[in-house]
């Protein structure tokens, strides 16, 4: 039972699309209002560090797909323009107003874009996005701050981003000696 105390209030969504057509979107507008450019990440759910929750479909709708998947915010995957996805963000975020970054979370179905998730805000994404040539802290500071010029739809690399745990091997003494030091 839902404890009102703690939660006065619930949000239900709608499970909308596919695994495989979730994205996360970065769309940049100068502290003006001015569109500087958008980005899209198609999450890859396919790894235990990027899928929370995924069981098998049971609800008899086979346009959701084999599995219904909840990812858990951890993104990684196709980087590019995707203007299926970009260009609908982009005009959501244009209608709110936004300055800055703003980042959405949606999945396509059935050729609409469903956003679930909209944050007026630098990502968890903003390193992967940094990594294809698309900086969203340094291009603000570098328009704001230090005056230059930012061109609209400025050019990044577009690719697959994976993320992964990297193993190191520290020897003993080492270890040691940082065990005394701190």
């Amino acid at each position: 039972m839902l404890n009102s105390n703690v939660c006065p209030e619930i949000i239900v969504q709608e499970y909308k699309g596919t695994p495989d057509t979730e994205f996360t979107v970065g769309v940049l507008f100068d502290m003006n209002g001015t569109f500087l450019n958008s980005i899209a990440v198609r999450r890859d759910l396919r790894s235990s560090s990027s899928c929370r929750t995924r069981v098998a479909n049971r609800t008899g709708l086979s346009e959701y797909g084999q599995y219904l998947s909840v990812s858990t915010g951890v993104s990684q995957g196709e980087v590019g323009p995707i203007p299926e996805v970009t260009a609908p963000c982009k005009r959501m975020a244009k209608a709110l107003g936004a300055r800055g970054a703003i980042n959405v979370q949606c999945r396509v179905h059935q050729g609409d874009v469903y956003v679930f998730e909209r944050n007026p805000r630098f990502s968890r994404t903003t390193s992967i996005r940094a990594i294809v040539g698309y900086n969203e802290p340094d291009i603000l500071v570098r328009k704001h701050i230090l005056g230059e010029s930012i061109a609209p739809r400025f050019p990044y690399k577009t690719g697959v981003v994976v993320r992964g745990l990297a193993e190191t091997l520290f020897q003993k003494d080492d270890v040691e000696r940082w065990s005394r030091a701190v």
